[in-house]
């Protein structure tokens, strides 16, 4: 699993055997975690409810996950495509803010992979 903040969000980008599960976007930057289908077919048997759980993880809010950016909701049962992007939408109704991730994310070129 790859996390990154890059300003490419074409699927020209994604490994074969990867989806790429955008957290946040803003301007030309992504927040995102590009992880292997292998792992996530070990890990569970819903993959996309898996990416809405890992969501929830990193951010510490509900969302849901759609096939663009600040699109509808999809199902969360079903397949994921490989090299496809998903992104989580947040719903920020509540008290989060996305003002301290930039911050947090800004300038740094870092990149934890697990294998």
């Amino acid at each position: 699993m790859s996390e990154s903040v890059d300003s490419v969000d074409t699927v020209d980008s994604i490994p074969q055997g990867h989806v790429r599960l955008v957290l946040f976007s803003k301007n030309d930057s992504s927040f995102y975690l590009q992880i292997p289908l292998e792992i996530i077919d070990s890990l569970c048997l819903k993959p996309r409810k898996y990416l809405v759980f890992l969501g929830w993880c990193i951010l510490g809010v509900q969302g849901q996950l759609a096939l663009e950016y600040g699109g509808g909701a999809i199902p969360t049962n079903g397949s994921l495509e490989d090299q496809r992007i998903y992104y989580y939408v947040a719903d920020v109704g509540g008290k989060f803010s996305f003002k301290l991730l930039p911050s947090c994310i800004q300038d740094t070129d870092d990149v934890l992979s697990v294998q």
